[in-house]
């Protein structure tokens, strides 16, 4: 397992959605950072400084990466994504390569994440 860091303003807001998302455990907590810990993922939270948090990001179309996180089941996770602040794609997005199937998502903070889910074959 590898971790992803990501750069947000609402540390709070983006710690529920990545642990109720992910199923993870919050660990190393501080003022600045939080880490969200699953078997299959690990996201490291940490706080843009001096930043101020809005209700509503656009999405960010541009960034030069996106994390791919493996969830229990995509639609699961789609509705999770919903109901927690972010947004989802259209469910014809889902996209099956090898033994998984993937789709993308948006974070409450405008990032692109792509879940994904490992088939039993």
């Amino acid at each position: 397992m590898s971790t992803t860091v990501l750069f947000v303003e609402d540390l709070a807001r983006s710690a529920n959605f990545y642990a109720a998302l992910l199923g993870g455990e919050l660990s190393d907590q501080s003022a600045t950072f939080v880490r969200v810990s699953t078997d299959a993922n690990e996201v490291l939270l940490h706080q843009i400084p001096g930043a101020t948090p809005d209700e509503s990001y656009p999405t960010r179309e541009d960034a030069a990466m996106k994390p791919v996180y493996f969830v229990a089941a995509i639609d699961t996770a789609r509705s999770a994504v919903a109901q927690l602040g972010g947004r989802v794609y259209d469910a014809s997005t889902v996209a099956t390569y090898g033994n998984v199937n993937y789709c993308d998502a948006v974070d409450p903070e405008g990032n692109i994440i792509q879940l994904a889910e490992r088939l039993r074959w």
